[in-house]
């Protein structure tokens, strides 16, 4: 009885992610509890970094009406009903392309796609120097200014949308 109590105790229990606690590779990312985490470099440690809120996309069920008669019913050939409209955003670089001014500016770092906009007026070396990012992959320009420097990594996790290719909702 003794065994039996405290394996149920010793089980070991998928713990959820909790933003700031320890991950193991920049640029991972994590679902958990319809929350995705990134795992971004805060000074000397690697840590999860709370995202954006999760949905996943219902999959639509096909359904089959048996018909008794071979001839169309006027339900099969009338319009489809509207679609619904989807909330999610799938983050590829002709969507980025389309945010490439100073009132929607995203811009790609690293495989991983920003929404720069608030930060533009805030950038301590100018709005030019993040105007310049907008729409397009600012890989090259944010390494030749700040590779290995903490604050500006740190500064930049604020503004992450997602990983290129993720679908996100807005």
């Amino acid at each position: 009885m003794a065994v039996v109590f405290l394996s149920a105790f010793s089980t070991p229990i998928q713990a959820a992610t909790i933003a700031g606690t320890k991950c193991t590779k920049v640029g991972t990312t994590k679902t958990t509890g319809g929350v995705k985490y990134f795992c971004v470099k805060s000074g000397s440690k690697l840590v999860w970094n709370k995202g954006i809120a999760v949905k996943a996309s219902p999959t639509p069920k096909s359904s089959v009406v048996a018909s008794k008669s071979p001839t169309p019913t006027k339900s099969a050939t009338s319009s489809p009903s509207p679609s619904v409209k989807s909330e999610m955003t799938q983050l590829t670089l002709a969507e980025v392309k389309k945010h490439d001014s100073a009132t929607s500016c995203w811009s790609v770092v690293s495989e991983n796609v920003y929404d720069l906009t608030k930060w533009i007026a805030k950038h301590p070396g100018g709005s030019g120097a993040i105007r310049g990012l907008c729409g397009i992959d600012g890989t090259g320009a944010f390494l030749a200014k700040h590779d290995g420097q903490r604050d500006p990594q740190r500064e930049l996790s604020n503004y992450l949308l997602g990983k290129l290719g993720d679908s996100v909702k807005l």
